[in-house]
């Protein structure tokens, strides 16, 4: 996973960017403006104001909150942004409807360029934005549906990482962070008044879901003195060069006040509303049980995915490609009846991640486009953070500071290390870390670091940490026969995500369905099924991305054939950045014939 995905546009990401449709034609929505020649000079000055009219929705978008302005930008000043007021942004249903009406008035603007006088790069950021943009008129039903809190990737289980990481690239980003911690109860007071919306509507989470977040929450607040965002913050300020002994007292003096009198107090409130509210909510069903839920989730399978795909499409994709990694692994059984044993006992050749990211720095050359060298440093999350991170993430670098990126790994005792060689891909080469500088490195209009699609960048990695088992030094048929396995795995969860959201599935029949693969344990059923319903489509980014890659991959090379060459191939899927597939596709056609 990359943690960026919790930053860019704060709020949006886990409500607001749900609503918005792909197109479902072409690539191009037409434009109001008719004319289609024009001057050399009529060009040059749409180009101009093109540019201007990208420029300002950065900067409106890059200051809708201090987490997502912090994130993007280490030198907001280089971008006229200046006396910035520390804030989470607002949170409320009638935002959301003003936000609403914004997006429209921004689209319509959008249309009123002339196409045909833009630049390709122009038209291709004209695409992407129409495709983000776009609305049906059917949103506003939905404002209650979207939820900001989960067990997983809710805003209170990520909250603590990001200001735990949050940048100090001055001491004027310390005092922010230090006014931020003060808006916390605010923030939470907001997302209570949501919930308690939600409630009325019948639309509030379920019973277990409340539950497994109050008990996370407690668990935060438990030792309130001994919290880590006091210990982290500590040892952040002592390694801080340039401050006094009188300084660095002073900031951790406050940031303790502030962890123990704005922070703990705001969970402690979210613990007493949930506590209020779980009574009334939905009964433990997938988002279909919602009036018009399948409706809704057709919605967000297609934004989060990035896919144009209908639900039907993802189901047969799905069912297809676990088909294929099964008949793989079939195969590679009949072969060499030992082979399952060779896997269970699998030992990468590598298990320190300090040797891994080199290793597949120089790796991955002969097939992925080079970098202009960066730093890439391997981070241990401090102790008190493993219980609530990943084996491994990436922390995407502000877009003018891409220079310097770091791997965080977990050393939780729950995850087994020795295994960690594909997340390590997954996460940095030819992973996150590849894509995201890579596409730095291109120079793109900063307009593109705020658009989220997370098929396309957890799609991508998916794709590379599959990749990753070819080169990993392993046995070639037993990484061959991980590799099927491990997309065989994905392809289960994105399957009971549908089938529990889409289709009604109850925990009965989510049993049934793993027990046609010999799972019977009771506990992992349970786990899966709690899993999905918390956070309805998300497996879809990973497994429904990586498909739409290795789709396109096949198109190309049954179109090109002989000509086809993997390291032209992926320059051109990073050329392009993160996009909806549909549009991908649309220009791999063109760069086909090129």
């Amino acid at each position: 996973m990359t943690a960026k995905k919790f930053t860019k546009k704060f709020i949006a990401i886990l409500c607001i960017c749900s609503l918005t449709l792909p197109i479902s034609s072409c690539n191009k929505t037409a434009s109001t403006t008719e004319k289609t020649n024009f001057s050399e000079a009529e060009k040059k000055e749409q180009q101009e104001d093109f540019d201007n009219f990208l420029d300002q929705l950065f900067i409106e978008d890059v200051q809708s909150d201090s987490i997502t302005l912090n994130y993007t930008l280490s030198k907001p000043q280089d971008y006229g942004i200046t006396n910035f007021t520390p804030t989470f942004g607002e949170y409320s249903i009638d935002h959301m409807k003003e936000e609403l009406i914004t997006v429209e008035n921004t689209y319509k603007k959008l249309t009123e360029f002339p196409y045909n006088a833009l630049t390709q790069e122009q038209q291709l950021i004209y695409d992407i934005l129409a495709d983000y943009y776009k609305i049906t008129g059917t949103e506003e039903k939905y404002l209650l549906y979207g939820e900001v809190l989960g067990s997983t990737t809710g805003i209170q289980a990520q909250l603590p990482i990001l200001l735990a990481e949050y940048n100090f690239y001055t001491k004027e980003d310390i005092a922010h962070y230090l006014d931020l911690l003060l808006c916390v109860p605010e923030y939470f007071s907001k997302i209570g008044e949501f919930e308690r919306e939600k409630s009325k509507a019948g639309l509030f989470m379920s019973k277990d879901t409340a539950n497994n977040i109050i008990d996370q929450c407690k668990t935060f607040v438990k030792n309130p003195k001994k919290n880590y965002l006091i210990d982290i913050f500590n040892d952040r300020i002592d390694a801080y060069e340039g401050l006094t002994e009188k300084e660095k007292t002073e900031f951790k003096k406050k940031n303790k006040n502030a962890i123990l009198n704005s922070v703990i107090p705001a969970y402690e409130d979210l613990i007493t509303l949930l506590e209020e509210l779980k009574s009334t909510g939905r009964v433990h069903e997938g988002t279909c049980s919602m009036p018009d839920g399948k409706e809704y989730y057709e919605i967000l399978a297609k934004s989060i995915s990035g896919s144009n795909k209908s639900i039907k499409e993802m189901k047969k994709a799905l069912s297809e490609t676990a088909y294929q990694a099964s008949l793989k692994m079939n195969n590679l059984y009949q072969n060499d009846n030992g082979i399952f044993e060779d896997f269970v006992n699998m030992k990468f050749p590598m298990t320190n991640p300090e040797e891994i990211i080199p290793y597949l720095t120089k790796k991955v050359e002969e097939d992925f486009p080079a970098l202009e060298p960066v730093n890439c440093t391997v981070k241990y999350v401090h102790e008190s953070l493993e219980d609530h991170l990943s084996p491994a993430f990436y922390l995407t670098p502000a877009i003018d500071n891409y220079e310097n990126n770091s791997v965080y790994i977990n050393g939780n005792d729950e995850y087994d290390l020795s295994q960690i060689y594909p997340t390590v891909a997954h996460e940095s080469y030819p992973g996150h870390l590849l894509q995201s500088v890579y596409f730095n490195q291109q120079n793109p209009h900063p307009i593109r670091s705020m658009l989220n699609y997370g098929g396309y960048s957890e799609g991508w990695a998916t794709y590379c940490e599959m990749y990753s088992y070819e080169i990993s030094g392993l046995d070639r048929n037993v990484a061959e026969y991980a590799k099927q396995y491990s997309i065989f795995t994905l392809c289960l969860y994105a399957e009971m995500d549908i089938g529990v959201n889409y289709d009604g599935w109850d925990l009965e029949e989510l049993k049934d369905y793993l027990s046609d693969y010999g799972i019977t344990d009771e506990s992992v059923a349970k786990s899966a099924y709690d899993l999905v319903i918390d956070d309805p489509a998300n497996y879809l980014q990973y497994v429904i991305g990586y498909i739409e890659f290795a789709q396109l991959r096949k198109k190309a090379e049954d179109t090109l054939g002989d000509n086809f060459n993997a390291k032209e191939f992926h320059t051109f899927l990073l050329d392009i950045g993160p996009a909806p597939f549909y549009i991908i596709d649309s220009y791999m056609e063109k760069w086909m014939e090129e």
